[in-house]
């Protein structure tokens, strides 16, 4: 199902994009998690060999074995979000219209994710060091919280994609004139509107 099913009938679509595949799969490799797996396995590696070579009896095998698989649940983790970093990337779409903000993420399930523009809080650009050498940009919302954290309940994030400067300005526009319609009706929206203007086209922003 693509992004465009969950539009409503009364909605005009801005924007719609999906991530940098590149930069997607590069992040998932080259992320903080990856020295703290390795580091990890390096240690747990240390113990491995320390048991089994002083280890004489194969019952000790049976027991150490099954806690180290377990214990190496972070590495397995770095290693589970490298394998379906594709998966991941394929079932990505991010979507702009004139009512909200959509995101459809997901691996083996997807799911969709939307926030109108009255829920919008803030909206914050980022770029890292792979997006800036591929030219790309992340768009941070937070939603229903006021506070600039990305990691805020009810917030969503718009990742590695190109058009990263202009998603920012349609939401932020839209955004700022939703807002200031509901607070300052527009002369109670005559035929004659005096106010911001909130009828959308994609052409707008092109």
């Amino acid at each position: 199902m693509s992004i465009k099913d969950y539009k409503l009938e009364d909605e005009e679509i801005l924007w719609t994009g999906k991530p940098n595949k590149s930069v997607y799969v590069k992040e998932r490799i080259f992320s903080p998690l990856m020295i703290f797996a390795f580091l990890w396995l390096a240690i747990d590696a240390g113990f491995i060999v320390g048991f089994f070579v002083n280890i004489s009896d194969s019952f000790g095998s049976y027991i150490i074995i099954p806690f180290f698989m377990l214990h190496l649940m972070p590495v397995w983790l770095y290693l589970g979000r490298i394998f379906t970093s594709v998966s991941s990337w394929r079932n990505t779409e991010y979507m702009v219209t004139d009512k909200a903000v959509y995101v459809k993420t997901g691996v083996f399930n997807t799911s969709c994710d939307r926030k109108t523009f009255q829920e919008i809080t803030n909206v914050s650009v980022h770029q890292g060091i792979i997006d800036k050498s591929h030219n790309v940009g992340d768009v941070f919302i937070v939603a229903g919280v006021s506070t600039t954290s990305t990691k805020s309940r009810g917030g969503m994030n718009i990742v590695d994609i190109e058009d990263y400067m202009k998603v920012y300005k349609i939401i932020t526009k839209v955004g700022r004139d939703i807002f200031s319609d509901t607070m300052y009706p527009n002369d109670l929206r005559p035929n004659e509107n005096h106010g911001y203007n909130t009828s959308y086209k994609k052409d707008d922003f092109e």
